[in-house]
């Protein structure tokens, strides 16, 4: 289905339903425009989130002029064919996809995966494995991950498995540690492997699984409680790559470090001149909180075993010597505290992709005709959003809102903000017929300024304009002409204080030394003025006046070119709510 019959059977849908609601007491019709009914669920709920946005509320009396405003601003921008352009399209498409996403997803699948997630945080598994390459054809995919089944065969039945990590899997760490993962925590590995640790009992080696990085057998071992997170800072002196003189004397400048810190010496301030970690020294030697397999087995094991608010003596690791100080310990998080981080997860691994293809199966059930051909996934998103829009009220409301929105938007552009940048005639018009509502605060400088990179070049400019009759609204397309690159043209409107060139210029301030390319200057045309001659001279304030009078008489063309009826019987049981 194409992007115009998809918004055009949403219209439909809601068009029938607005229908439908017509004939329900609980949402009566509040207007009519043009003969097309507006209902009061509609202007409740636009009534509700404007004073939610307003520091003082808006009365229902109020508000009901500017709804209708709205309503036919909307109206015009339909009748111009604003809902028909592929831009109009392409974009409200992207929000009502954005907005029907949450609801394309079975909540009870997505919570079953939450759960079974988190039910991995209270508990650590000590696992190893064996992993071989993924395959770069579906021949030898499938070849690899016989061989490994074959493998696990092998230690299923009593060989050695760290002698097969050894000798077989690609994973280049297995060659001195046998396969072994140390303990396993949630979010630290592809989920599939995570899974795989977690589910095999203790001793035992799972099925052959995939990750993204290959084909893998997972032998779990040892459980234990989870040991929650430790917040640390730190001091390093470097040692690794360097000559044995270097690393003694990193060892002696870490003992110095450690007596000033028995001495009182504070931690973070010692943290930022002395130590070499460059990520956390800036830091006061902080590093995030962090739990087991997140930093080297020495650095970990210290952290873990101090008490809070002490520091440990200096010790070494693969990098160098630190002393570490640890500010807290904290245990396993509530599931609410890490849902965001296991929803990212799943967003990330694909686990989210079950939830949602659940929810198109139970789609495809509801919306499928019996012998029919099947339709597509975008079919039963747009029949889904159809459904939404007739049966949900929050979101046909923010769906109504976004599209009558974007309308809104874009007619208002091609009116008002748009129309008047562009109308220079109509601007300068209504200034000469306002001239006496604008004033200037203080004297400006009003003219050009030509600057040149020397002043040789200067010179050559200098002598052109005094040579030639230049029309001001001209000189800079002639100097371009003329010496292209070797001149800019700048047209000033400047009061004392907003400009160095002309503060020197017209305001007695000394000569500036200016930056880049552009050396010299010299004035043209300019003066000092005391009220704004032009439209120019105060465009801002006059494009917003000029940009309100056009909408005075839009909405009074509006109001005199559609017909509105308000059911007053309505409005008058909304105002004594």
């Amino acid at each position: 289905m194409n992007l115009r019959k998809s918004l055009i059977v949403l219209a439909a849908a809601t068009c029938a339903t607005c229908g439908a609601d017509a004939k329900k007491p609980s949402d009566p019709v509040l207007m009519t425009i043009d003969g097309n009914n507006v209902h009061l669920s509609e202007f409740e709920y636009l009534y509700g989130k404007n004073n939610m946005q307003q520091q003082s509320p808006v009365s229902v009396d109020d508000y009901l002029d500017m709804f209708i405003t709205y309503k036919l601003k909307v109206a015009d921008a339909i009748a111009a064919g604003i809902d028909t352009t592929a831009a109009f399209n392409k974009e409200y498409e992207g929000y009502r996809l954005d907005l029907v996403r949450p609801y394309l997803t079975d909540k009870d699948e997505e919570e079953r995966l939450v759960t079974e997630a988190y039910s991995h945080y209270p508990e650590e598994v000590e696992a190893s494995h064996i992993m071989v390459a993924l395959g770069k054809t579906p021949e030898e995919r499938e070849k690899n991950k016989a061989f490994l089944d074959s493998l696990r065969t092998a230690a299923v039945g009593g060989e050695d498995f760290s002698m097969l990590a050894r000798k077989y899997s690609i994973d280049r760490s297995a060659s001195r540690n046998g396969g072994s993962m140390g303990y396993v925590v949630p979010g630290r590995f592809p989920y599939a492997f995570e899974k795989a640790a977690y589910d095999t009992p203790e001793g035992q080696i799972s099925p052959v699984i995939e990750t993204p990085f290959g084909f893998h057998i997972v032998k779990s071992g040892a459980r234990r409680a989870a040991t929650g997170e430790v917040l640390s800072q730190h001091i390093l002196k470097l040692t690794q790559g360097k000559s044995p003189e270097e690393q003694a004397k990193a060892k002696a400048q870490i003992d110095s470090i450690y007596t000033l810190l028995k001495n009182g010496a504070d931690f973070s301030e010692l943290a930022r001149k002395e130590s070499e970690d460059p990520g956390s020294a800036r830091n006061g030697g902080m590093l995030p909180w962090f739990g087991t397999g997140r930093m080297v087995p020495e650095f970990e094991k210290t952290a873990f075993a101090l008490a809070d608010s002490t520091f440990s003596e200096p010790f070494a690791t693969s990098y160098g010597y630190h002393i570490v100080k640890t500010l807290g310990h904290r245990g396993v998080p509530s599931l609410d505290e890490v849902r965001p981080q296991i929803m990212a997860m799943m967003q990330r691994d694909g686990r989210a992709q079950i939830p949602y293809r659940k929810k198109m199966d139970e789609l495809h059930a509801r919306f499928q005709p019996a012998g029919a051909d099947s339709l597509s996934e975008n079919e039963l998103i747009d029949r889904e959003v159809a459904r939404l829009a007739a049966e949900d009220a929050d979101f046909a409301n923010l769906l109504r809102e976004y599209h009558d929105g974007m309308l809104l938007f874009e007619i208002s552009n091609r009116k008002i903000w748009e129309g008047a940048a562009k109308d220079t005639e109509g601007i300068e018009k209504y200034f000469e017929a306002h001239r006496g509502d604008y004033a200037l605060t203080e004297p400006k400088y009003k003219g050009f300024m030509i600057y040149t990179p020397n002043d040789s070049m200067m010179t050559v400019v200098a002598d052109f304009v005094k040579a030639n009759a230049i029309d001001r609204d001209s000189i800079g397309v002639v100097l371009k002409r003329q010496f292209d690159k070797d001149v800019r043209v700048e047209r000033v409107l400047a009061a004392k204080g907003d400009n160095k060139v002309v503060d020197a210029v017209a305001f007695g301030a000394e000569r500036p030394e200016l930056p880049g390319k552009w050396k010299c200057w010299m004035a043209w045309e300019g003066r000092l003025i005391e009220a704004p001659e032009e439209a120019a001279d105060v465009r801002g304030a006059v494009t917003t006046d000029y940009q309100a009078q056009l909408e005075r008489q839009w909405i009074e063309q509006l109001k005199a070119t559609h017909k509105v009826k308000v059911n007053k019987k309505v409005l008058k049981k909304l105002t004594k709510k």
